[in-house]
């Protein structure tokens, strides 16, 4: 299994933070690359709470909360999506970095398919894409709790639907 991990100090408290990460509709507002949200569950929170994330280049992926540690960290499941990935899950956590700040680490956890020839592909592209976008995902979050802007497609701000 492949791991990818990506932290960032964002400029809001973790009591605001929080919240964004836990309801699983709350990622359009945040997501640079989500447009809608799909809630597949009968609850937004909690484990088995579930969404379909639709992207703004016409693909989706369901995401299955999976792991939860109440205010520290949420673990998602991904599957029925469009990448050469036999197994994806990704896990969000955060910690107080004091002075109104929180650390939030992304770790992304993977296997690919395609055997010796995937990861020669994740060596070669998947790992740099997607480092540079949970980097992006990571600058959504901190520009959305620490302003309360919804971020568009490119960081476009967009109005709330």
């Amino acid at each position: 299994m492949e791991s990818l991990i990506v932290t960032r100090i964002v400029h809001a408290e973790p009591n605001v933070v929080w919240p964004l990460l836990a309801d699983v509709t709350l990622v359009a507002d945040w997501h640079p690359s989500v447009q809608t949200v799909d809630l597949l569950s009968p609850s937004a929170t909690g484990l088995g709470a579930a969404r379909r994330c639709n992207f703004y280049d016409g693909t989706s992926v369901r995401e299955v909360v999976t792991e939860l540690t109440e205010g520290q960290s949420v673990t998602v499941e991904l599957s029925e999506f469009s990448l050469p990935m036999k197994h994806f899950e990704a896990k969000v956590s955060l910690s107080s970095a004091g002075g109104g700040t929180t650390q939030v680490t992304f770790e992304m956890r993977y296997e690919v398919k395609f055997g010796v020839l995937g990861k020669a592909m994740n060596f070669l592209m998947v790992r740099g894409q997607m480092s540079k976008l949970l980097n992006s995902v990571l600058a959504g979050l901190d520009h959305h709790a620490a302003t309360g802007d919804l971020i568009g497609e490119d960081f476009v701000p967009r109005k709330a639907a």
